[in-house]
């Protein structure tokens, strides 16, 4: 069985640099890559197609030709909470206190009104363990943070968070054979 992700299209948000909102659209320029994507996904046999509550993953399962898909909240991105709808610059200067811990407890602290690292890394480990019992191939349309959260129900191993880059349209698969979990690939455009 394989898990393949996908990360949503490029957004206005990554654009304009700002914290998505839940209906945070897909941005014209980031078709290509999408379409790029779309090709990519035909030498795998999906059985089922999974996207979060947000528009953003419904909108690329849909540019990917999906229209199938069943929406589940533990592939979410995570909940940046009072951030939401507001510019990282902006941010980044008035909350110093909040990112000072974060830099000292990066896992662990919750976005004011929003959740932790760790709340994404559980969430969608439980995704994924129940979905790892099934033997189909599934495909996620999810978001960086999301998708990075998985790398870890794998790997068990936090230090290596930064060391992860995921680009919109990209593909990540995971294969499970053998109750072996295996990273097939990362980030493939």
């Amino acid at each position: 069985m394989r898990i393949i992700l996908v990360r949503h299209g490029l957004s206005d948000a990554n654009i304009s640099r700002f914290y998505s909102l839940e209906d945070t659209k897909l941005h014209e320029s980031g078709f290509s890559v999408l379409n790029n994507t779309k090709r990519n996904l035909e030498k795998y046999d999906i059985d089922e197609v999974y996207v979060s509550e947000l528009k953003r993953s419904q909108e690329t399962a849909q540019r990917l030709g999906y229209t199938d898909f069943k929406v589940d909240s533990r592939i979410n991105e995570l909940d940046f909470g009072d951030f939401k709808g507001k510019f990282f610059d902006d941010i980044r200067t008035n909350e110093l206190d909040f990112f000072n811990k974060k830099e000292k407890d990066f896992f662990n602290i919750k976005y004011p009104g929003g959740e932790s690292i760790n709340d994404v890394i559980k969430r969608t480990s439980d995704f994924f363990e129940e979905k790892s019992k099934e033997d189909k191939n599934i495909l996620c349309v999810s978001h960086a943070i999301a998708i990075k959260s998985s790398l870890f129900w794998l790997l068990d191993d936090k230090k290596n968070w930064q060391k992860f880059w995921l680009d919109n349209g990209s593909i990540t698969v995971f294969r499970i054979e053998d109750n072996k979990k295996i990273i097939e690939s990362v980030n493939l455009l």
